[in-house]
């Protein structure tokens, strides 16, 4: 085994930790001799062991002479846990590999120096870019103190999320949906509009995968949330929030908090919910590092006007189905204005196409 495997390895281990760990990274590490695997760990819950304390526990015996790679650079403060740069120095290990640098202002390469300063040998970037993927919305909260707004499209091929009637189920094959369930397992909250919420009654949790149900979140301005919904209804079990405006009505909050929803303020921007303050304040004040928003054309086309979608995930089937409704209206008259996106991935998915993309840095 490379250094490359071990690190390949150890990011599979990280993904372990998916909806476990948030606000905290996700976190692999490998513990190999001779090319062969000693001991593995991953950050496997929020508030418990990190990666590099659990291999370090597991290894079968002293890994003085063994090397230890980890997806992220080790911990140099005291947190939830304690540093885990001092346990790899007490451990007697000499060589470290790691794939990324820390973005977390209290860490940010002094566990790196920790080690070197110990007679460490420390090897940075190995894999960089995989291990950057992986905890994408992490480095977003630790540099924008924000949570990252990840958004789903299904649509046929002229562009359609409904037919001429109205309908939307289902455009997409069952294994794109599935992904769609995985993608709210990994994500710390779902987010739909009110429309959406209103016309569908969605349960927005996830039942096609595994994992566990993210927070369920509602642009609702008017606070006009049905008590009779099945997002009110189950909202002792998966925690519920409204988004609404300052002047929402009272009485409406006030049955809602009753019910076990959670409503949270926030100032109108033109008549809409400002994406920006939602996604701040999801993670300043609820400590969540990464919402999906899955509602309808109309939300999805105003969190794009505003420019706050950090990734989009969207999932063409091969239909056309003639509705005359593309689903975001024109927002640039000049296409030299209009914001680029760079591909990440496309994969096809049981006949449909698959595509992940990014904003492009201006």
């Amino acid at each position: 085994m490379t250094i490359q495997d071990a690190m390949h390895h150890a990011l599979v281990l990280a993904r372990r930790g998916t909806g476990m760990v948030s606000p905290n990274p996700r976190v692999g590490c490998v513990i190999m001799h001779d090319g062969s695997i000693l001991s593995e760990g991953w950050h496997a819950r929020y508030g418990q062991a990190h990666a590099e304390v659990m291999a370090l526990q597991q290894c079968p015996h002293p890994p003085a002479s063994a090397v230890l790679v980890v997806t992220l650079e080790p911990c140099s403060h005291v947190g939830k846990t304690p540093p885990c740069a001092d346990a790899i120095i007490a451990s007697g290990i000499r060589t470290v590999v790691v794939g990324m640098v820390d973005p977390n202002p209290a860490v940010a390469g002094r566990g790196i120096q920790r080690l070197r300063d110990a007679g460490i040998t420390v090897h940075v970037g190995i894999e960089e870019a995989q291990c950057q993927w992986l905890n994408r919305w992490f480095t977003t909260s630790m540099t924008q103190r924000r949570a990252s707004l990840v958004t789903k499209i299904a649509q046929s091929l002229d562009g359609s999320m409904t037919s001429a009637s109205g309908s939307s189920q289902w455009i997409t094959s069952n294994a794109s949906r599935r992904i769609v369930h995985e993608l709210r397992a990994e994500c710390d909250a779902v987010l739909v509009g009110i429309g959406t919420a209103v016309a569908d009654d969605p349960q927005l949790t996830v039942r096609f995968a595994e994992g566990r149900h993210p927070v369920r979140m509602v642009l609702d301005p008017t606070a006009r949330l049905p008590r009779s919904s099945a997002l009110v209804r189950t909202a002792h079990d998966v925690p519920v929030i409204i988004w609404h405006a300052p002047n929402a009505c009272p009485e409406r909050r006030a049955a809602l908090t009753d019910a076990g929803v959670r409503c949270m303020e926030l100032p109108l921007l033109h008549g809409h919910i400002p994406f920006r303050q939602l996604l701040e304040s999801a993670f300043l004040e609820l400590g969540l590092t990464s919402i999906l928003l899955e509602g309808g054309p109309a939300t999805i086309a105003e969190a794009l006007r505003q420019e706050s979608v950090d990734e989009l995930h969207v999932h063409v089937a091969p239909m056309i189905l003639g509705s005359n409704k593309t689903w975001c209206p024109p927002f640039f008259g000049n296409p030299m204005d209009a914001p680029r996106w760079d591909l990440v991935n496309v994969r096809s998915v049981d006949g449909d196409v698959h595509v992940t993309l990014v904003p492009r840095v201006r």
